[in-house]
């Protein structure tokens, strides 16, 4: 869905909902809806908060920050139903055909573009509604039948009618709001003589904005606020098969090498770059540049030049303060022209300009000349601004000579996009052009341009959808605790962490689909449970040993580059000294075993040798082991008093102790017997010799 800043769009900044009321000369008339006031803001200002994702586009007054599915989430089966449905339609919403003549249309229609081959005035008027509702050629996709819409009564459908019909052709400032105010009073007086079970249900006015966008017809209020032609070129669109001649017509595309290296300092890298450019071509502006660092760009690349081309150029002099002048070029083309080459013709390309409405043509073989402006203004870019640099190439190998540009270049990356920026803004866009076709700056052509024809430039109405229509990468990833690793670097959201800990209880796997496009300062992460997308943000860890500021687009192959650096090192390096040192260690811990088992042997033979117990185990006489029977509690008997029998004597608690009788045979058998009762009639005491 596309949206300009034009009279009736509504978007809200933080808390508070705007909708425009007029434009003058750089500011915007707004009414403030939250505060019910008027309010005066620099259109500067506006682009900002959108560049910024701050400015959320509303929709029938909600919110249209949801970033949906885009062309990779849908089957080719599915793309191809919306296209053949789009192109049955397209007659009709670009007023070719009346309403009277769709049913002879739709019986004519050829069978093989008919969507599931078939096709009615039916079909046609539902596609038509789907169309209307957001102009968005994904509503055209066949979905899930889910429930039906509210029905509105005969009476209260009556009424709306007649608001519409009052208020939707004039000229005056009115807004739905106020319309639907009216409304709600008129039922309210109707309601007055009514009973109680018959008056009329009010409806909401959000579905009171969706019957009025499906039945109001503007071209009679855009006609007197416009013009006769300018009405046209809304409603009808024109086509120039020549040259544009107004701004946002057409926009020529064209890339060239470099002719200077660049230099990395860290690695001591050597590139040359290749400038990717769009101008416009009725007023010679710049739309937007994109450099990249390999021999040609693909797809990928292309849909990074258009997205620049698209976006407001907001926040440049706090990048690049060197910038004197200011960028304003800004918005979707009604076409492209590019090169008939072999790498610009790219599927991709073709599916988000589809989803952008944007036309894309090409050149016939051979004939560059037919997008001359942006062949011209490549070859005065280089010559103005990059042969001019120490590190230069020429334009003509003859020219340079014995001139060593690998030894002499030292500009980085870094100070390119800055003599880039420069070169195109105050050499290019703010410079009196005295071209055959272009007669002035083309700064004040193109703000002249947009006055005179009295159309704001359009941006889709989600900053976020907008860059995941133009990632061209995707690939799938686990979500951790710190996040999606990519390239060695790791990307984190708080939506990010919150769909992984849905996944971990809901025990699914953690892998998930991502997309990214050329520029790696975020990436997008698909959201099965809610069918979107949801950011995540590339973390600043690792980034500064690079060298990458993350205010600056991060290209993709360049972090790919230095993280494959990073690796090849880690290869190279030789890594066999980790493994003597862990040869050494185990050596020293052998010494120590054996040290330490040499130490214990000889503590034994020690203690062997001073050892009594020991000593009276290899038979010494026990009168050579003083004190140890007085340790142990053991009497002496002399061999004549060992015959004799032993003497009981008296315990520590006088009783008397038993003497135990030589047992005959088979009176140790064993059988049930209280242990614990022969245990409590034991004593303690000296035994006497008798």
């Amino acid at each position: 869905m596309l949206i300009d800043f034009k009279y009736g769009t509504q978007f809200r900044i933080g808390a508070e909902i705007f909708e425009v009321l007029r434009h003058r000369d750089d500011d915007v008339e707004l009414l403030n809806i939250t505060q019910d006031t008027k309010e005066l803001l620099p259109l500067k200002e506006i682009l900002t908060a959108y560049n910024e994702k701050k400015l959320i586009i509303l929709h029938e007054g909600k919110d249209s920050d949801v970033i949906e599915y885009g062309t990779k989430d849908y089957t080719d089966a599915q793309i191809d139903i919306m296209e053949k449905r789009y192109k049955a339609i397209e007659p009709i919403i670009e007023r070719k055909i009346r309403p009277s003549q769709i049913k002879d249309y739709a019986e004519n229609y050829p069978e093989d573009l008919k969507p599931n081959g078939s096709i009615s005035p039916a079909s046609i008027y539902r596609w038509l509604d789907l169309w209307y509702k957001r102009e968005n050629k994904f509503d055209l996709i066949p979905q899930t039948r889910g429930p039906k819409d509210h029905r509105v009564s005969t009476e209260v459908m009556n009424e709306v009618s007649r608001i519409i019909l009052k208020y939707g052709r004039k000229a005056e400032y009115f807004t739905i709001k106020d319309e639907y105010d009216v409304l709600d009073a008129e039922i309210k007086n109707i309601n007055l003589t009514r009973e109680v079970h018959k008056q009329l249900e009010i409806i909401s006015e959000s579905t009171y904005r969706r019957i009025r966008k499906e039945t109001v017809d503007t071209y009679e209020r855009d006609k007197e606020l416009l013009g006769a032609n300018q009405a046209d070129l809304k409603h009808n669109g024109v086509h120039s098969n020549v040259r544009a001649t107004r701004p946002l017509e057409c926009m020529e595309c064209d890339w060239t090498p470099i002719d200077c290296l660049i230099v990395d300092f860290e690695l001591d890298v050597l590139f040359r770059p290749v400038l990717m450019y769009g101008i416009d071509q009725a007023v010679g502006e710049p739309m937007g540049l994109n450099i990249i660092f390999k021999k040609e760009p693909n797809a990928g690349d292309w849909k990074q030049l258009i997205l620049h081309c698209i976006l407001p150029k907001t926040g440049i002099k706090e990048l690049y303060p060197r910038v004197e002048k200011n960028w304003t070029a800004y918005g979707v083309p009604q076409s492209i022209l590019l090169d008939n080459a072999k790498v610009n013709d790219a599927k991709e390309v073709e599916e988000v300009c589809s989803a952008l409405r944007i036309g894309l043509r090409y050149c016939e073989v051979a004939s560059g000349h037919q997008k001359g402006s942006v062949e011209q203004a490549l070859g005065n870019l280089n010559h103005k601004a990059f042969q001019g640099l120490v590190g230069s190439l020429f334009s003509n190998p003859s020219e340079r000579g014995q001139y060593d540009s690998a030894a002499k270049a030292v500009v980085d990356i870094k100070a390119l996009y800055h003599i880039a920026h420069i070169a195109i803004v105050d050499m290019v866009a703010n410079n009196f052009n005295r071209g055959q076709n272009i007669q002035g700056v083309p700064e004040h052509l193109w703000a002249k341009g947009l006055k005179e024809i009295k159309i704001h430039p359009q941006l889709p109405a989600n900053r976020q959808y907008l860059e995941l229509l133009f990632s061209s990468n995707s690939d799938t990833r686990s979500v951790g605790p710190r996040g999606i690793l990519l390239m060695g670097h790791h990307f984190f959201s708080d939506e990010l962490n919150e769909l992984r800990k849905r996944l971990e209880r809901e025990g699914r796997s953690r892998e998930v689909l991502i997309r990214f496009g050329s520029d790696l300062r975020v990436i997008f992460v698909k959201d099965e449970f809610n069918k979107r997308y949801i950011e995540a943000f590339i973390k600043s860890a690792g980034l500064e040993r690079k060298k990458l500021d993350k205010n600056y687009l991060i290209h993709a192959e360049l972090l790919e580059y230095l993280t494959n650096k990073d690796g090849s090192a880690y290869n190279d390096y030789d890594s066999s000294l980790q493994g003597r040192a862990r040869l050494n260690i185990e050596e020293i811990q052998q010494e120590c075993k054996l040290e330490y088992q040499g130490i214990h042997r000889r503590k034994r033979r020690e203690a062997a040798a001073n050892e009594t117990v020991a000593s009276a185990i290899k038979g010494v006489p026990i009168e050579q082991l003083p004190g140890l029977a007085e340790s142990m509690n053991i009497s002496i008997l002399n061999p004549e008093e060992s015959r004799g029998g032993i003497k009981p004597s008296k315990s520590a608690n006088n009783q008397d102790e038993s003497i135990i009788a030589q047992p005959k045979p088979g009176a140790l058998h064993v059988d049930n017997i209280d242990l614990d009762k022969i245990a409590d009639s034991w004593g303690s005491g000296r035994k006497e010799i008798i």
